[in-house]
């Protein structure tokens, strides 16, 4: 392979309202704490005092440019955790003194904090939302009144993402309905995440699949958005994208947009404890930081696309996963059994299907199993404007993560530019051109392409990748004791036969 002076990523900010969420990241400065102990650790000590296990605000160096900050629960409830506070989005004095000392609104504090934000590089800040009205703050004002205020201050403020949750009001429909509307009146760069109720998809800016472990986060994640795709249609004027949380590969494959919850602080907590939301007898996802870096960077050129905009296939066939829970009695596993996906374990072991392939815009890819006969989950896409995408994502057996390598055949009919996730013995590209000149590829990660024509197979209207070079090149710019899987750009340089030029 051959380096060469272009740059396949384009030098824009993602368009995609992707974010990286601080709540798993508030377990982590917990030491593995309650959700009430989390609630406490959120504020501007957390975010910009720089000693571990703070300091967010300076995760994501080269991603944050193309992500929003998104403050969780509950970064306008005083540190009690007093109820009468949710929903009230009137940022804690408490938690907040710097941003919040001598101004004489909530919007002009909530500007302060956000101007910090994004001078750090942050794309902007959000924070996550209540669905209910707070009693401390509500007074006489109507529900239409109430929201109509708040969405006022986030227009002022600059504030740009509400991730709105649960609540006495979680599953109004109406209530999240109204909200996306007063915000497209009101606060036209405000993006509105819904959730829970998925009868709201239609009416939505982003809609969330929710929360999933870690472990098995793969099918539960694949399962979900089988749920969420199939008879879904956006009404006019609504974006209606799918957020599948910290599933970056599975996002920006598919389409969908990412609401990131790994951080880099990798092994144990303070105390010495396991942290048992990124567990490394998993997949150790703090492990793969520049995953969520390439992920956002091929939003860039094929940004998240909304429900009902291309044709949407769904495998008939599931693939089970499984995990056998060898020391119940420990504190990762007992901890995973706490979640209301593992309650009906029966014998030490669960197990979840999902289906095989989804594909949106294109054509299922078709896999030949390993020898072992195993094969991996596969998420597709031909974009809307043109470029194809695939992700192969890994199995999880008995008490194992892996992507079975196998030869997949992915048609990508005339499109030039095509983004590749995960691992392959072969990826077999079935394309419209019959003459292509060269093919560049580059790690998503970096900022050079190479000339790769001549390590691959080129037929007419066929191109074979060797895995081998895709693991090679989608992992050149990882860092020391990074474990993400690869991530690559292909470009085909092909023929225009009516000029007889190559473009």
């Amino acid at each position: 392979m051959k380096k060469i002076n272009i740059n396949l990523v384009p030098n824009i900010v993602n368009p995609s309202p992707d974010y990286y969420c601080t709540w798993q990241t508030q377990l982590y400065a917990t030491c593995g704490g309650t959700p009430l102990e989390q609630r406490k650790n959120i504020g501007e000590r957390m975010l910009f005092e720089k000693e571990k296990p703070f300091g967010w605000a300076y995760f994501y160096e080269n991603a944050k440019s193309d992500l929003f900050l998104v403050m969780d629960d509950s970064w306008d409830v005083p540190a009690d955790g007093n109820t009468a506070y949710y929903g009230s989005l009137i940022l804690n004095a408490e938690k907040f003194p710097e941003a919040t000392q001598g101004r004489v609104s909530n919007a002009e504090a909530l500007k302060h904090l956000t101007g910090r934000i994004k001078a750090l590089g942050w794309k902007g800040l959000g924070g996550w939302i209540c669905a209910q009205e707070s009693r401390q703050f509500r007074g006489d004002l109507t529900t239409e009144q109430y929201w109509t205020q708040r969405i006022k201050e986030a227009n002022a403020s600059g504030f740009s993402y509400w991730k709105v949750d649960w609540g006495k009001k979680s599953k109004d429909m109406q209530l999240r309905r109204m909200m996306t509307d007063l915000a497209k009146k009101y606060a036209p760069n405000l993006t509105v995440e819904h959730a829970v109720i998925q009868e709201v998809i239609p009416y939505s800016d982003v809609y969330r699949t929710y929360d999933v472990p870690a472990i098995l986060s793969v099918p539960m994640t694949i399962r979900k958005l089988k749920e969420v795709l199939l008879n879904q249609k956006s009404e006019n004027g609504y974006l209606s994208l799918i957020n599948c949380e910290d599933e970056v590969y599975i996002a920006a494959a598919g389409g969908f947009t990412m609401g990131v919850m790994r951080h880099p602080y990798v092994g144990t907590f303070a105390d010495g404890r396991a942290d048992c939301s990124f567990p490394a007898v998993h997949r150790n996802l703090k492990t793969k930081m520049q995953e969520v870096v390439r992920a956002v960077r091929w939003h860039r050129t094929a940004p998240a696309f909304g429900v009902g905009e291309n044709e949407l296939h769904v495998d008939e066939a599931e693939l089970r996963d499984t995990w056998c829970f060898e020391n119940i009695d420990e504190e990762i596993e007992a901890w995973w059994l706490k979640h209301p996906f593992f309650n009906g374990m029966k014998d030490d072991f669960i197990s979840i299907s999902a289906p095989a392939r989804i594909s949106r815009g294109c054509t299922l890819p078709k896999v030949i199993p390993n020898e072992e006969g195993n094969v991996p989950y596969i998420v597709a896409s031909g974009h809307p404007n043109g470029v194809y995408s695939i992700a192969t994502l890994g199995r999880t057996l008995n008490r194992t993560y892996a992507i079975p390598r196998c030869n997949v055949h992915f048609r990508i009919d005339s499109a030039n530019t095509v983004a590749v996730f995960g691992d392959y013995e072969n990826l077999i590209l079935e394309t419209a051109h019959k003459k292509m000149k060269a093919i560049y590829m580059q790690d998503l990660a970096d900022e050079t392409a190479y000339d790769v024509t001549e390590n691959i197979l080129l037929e007419e209207q066929r191109i074979t990748i060797p895995g081998e070079l895709i693991r090679k090149l989608g992992t050149l710019n990882q860092p020391l004791g990074d474990t993400s899987e690869p991530g690559v750009m292909i470009r085909l340089v092909i023929s225009n036969e009516n000029k007889g030029e190559y473009q």
